[in-house]
């Protein structure tokens, strides 16, 4: 059963709001439900959204990652203006470091800058 969220224009499930649907199912490592969810009811993703995905996807389906991951760098590089090849080349050894060893680090790093670059500015082009 689907309710109009009258707050916000989303949809309620039978579960709760999509954006806490989204945000256990990444809790709990559910590839499935995060993706679907992500897809289908979550118009606009942040880029801390679309980085948590991306996360997940490098535990799960590896196979995937180098892509996904390649296309959050292009969606960063799209929404921060002064981003610097520095930037670039921090952003990509942390998204390449994800499904490893230094997995919790890497993710740490990229969740603060998503973050940062959020708290600066409206982001463009993501959503």
């Amino acid at each position: 059963m689907r309710l109009p969220a009258p707050a916000n224009g989303g949809w309620l499930t039978a579960q709760g709001h999509p954006r806490a649907i989204f945000e256990r199912a990444i809790e709990r490592g559910n590839l499935l439900v995060a993706e679907t969810t992500l897809r289908a009811e979550i118009p606009k993703p942040t880029l801390t959204d679309l980085l948590e995905l991306t996360a997940l996807i490098a535990q799960k389906q590896p196979e995937r990652f180098s892509r996904v991951a390649a296309r959050w760098l292009l969606k960063y590089l799209q929404a921060v203006d002064d981003a610097t090849i520095y930037d670039a080349l921090f952003i990509a050894t942390n998204l390449q470091a994800l499904g490893g060893r230094q997995h919790a680090n890497a993710l740490t790093a990229l969740r603060d800058i998503a973050e940062d670059s959020t708290r600066r500015k409206p982001l463009r082009g993501v959503g």
